[in-house]
């Protein structure tokens, strides 16, 4: 299923926090990826369709294989497989001590035009990522390759993200709140009551800042939400 650049747009002006309570509002109450941080707070808001990876555990005689040229490096063939747009997001069983990213792979990837690496690993040379033109979301520093610990097995199938359920194609945001994942079907549903409680918390915010008492305006009442509408 495709989904339109209006819809990715309006996802990131409405914000991982009006999305994950929007989820929440429709029953989706397991879709913000908790303990993940920017490279560059800066520099972090994306939207896009999740290309879904999966690592286990790395076994002696496979590393041998690879190692020697008689099996080919999965981690190269995910990534080549990987389309502009995408979001690379990764279940390599929640190992924050190890990474398949680093600054010169997210440079490769940036150039691909690759719209984010949201990975439940760390990554290596992460002050170098953080000048990468490219969302990096991780569990933080981690100068320690992951091919001597865990092997990729999977591309495109359903993974877990730090406990969060995604599937190849789901919407994927980010921004400096974090991470959040959108079913693909509800995408343009919530963008857009995502966008409008957004709007709406907007103007109570303004009311509270003049002085508006915190009873009637949050949540707000009927005559709180006439003059939020008359407003237009």
């Amino acid at each position: 299923m495709t989904v339109a650049q209006d819809t990715l747009d309006m996802l990131m002006a409405a914000g991982v926090p009006a999305i994950s309570q929007t989820l929440f509002g429709l029953g989706i109450m397991n879709a913000f990826i908790p303990g993940l941080a920017a490279a560059n707070p800066q520099t972090c808001v994306f939207a896009g369709p999740a290309c879904t990876l999966r690592a286990i555990p790395m076994r002696e005689d496979i590393r041998t294989a690879i190692a020697e040229g008689r099996l080919p490096n999965p981690h190269r063939q995910a990534l080549a497989g990987v389309k502009a747009g995408e979001v690379i997001i990764t279940d390599i069983g929640d190992i924050p001590r190890i990474s398949l990213f680093g600054d010169l792979i997210g440079t490769h990837l940036a150039n691909r035009g690759v719209a984010a690496i949201v990975t439940d690993g760390g990554v290596a040379d992460l002050a170098a990522l953080a000048d990468v033109p490219l969302p990096v979301f991780s569990a933080g520093s981690a100068p320690v390759p992951a091919s001597g610990r865990v092997v990729v097995v999977d591309i495109r199938q359903p993974i877990s993200c730090r406990g969060v359920p995604v599937y190849d194609g789901d919407i994927v945001v980010g921004d400096r709140a974090g991470v959040v994942v959108v079913p693909v079907d509800l995408a343009d549903t919530v963008a857009r009551k995502a966008l409008e409680k957004e709007k709406l918390e907007a103007f109570l915010l303004e009311r509270l800042q003049a002085g508006a008492p915190l009873e009637g305006t949050y949540p707000p009442d009927a005559e709180t939400l006439a003059a939020y509408r008359a407003r237009g």
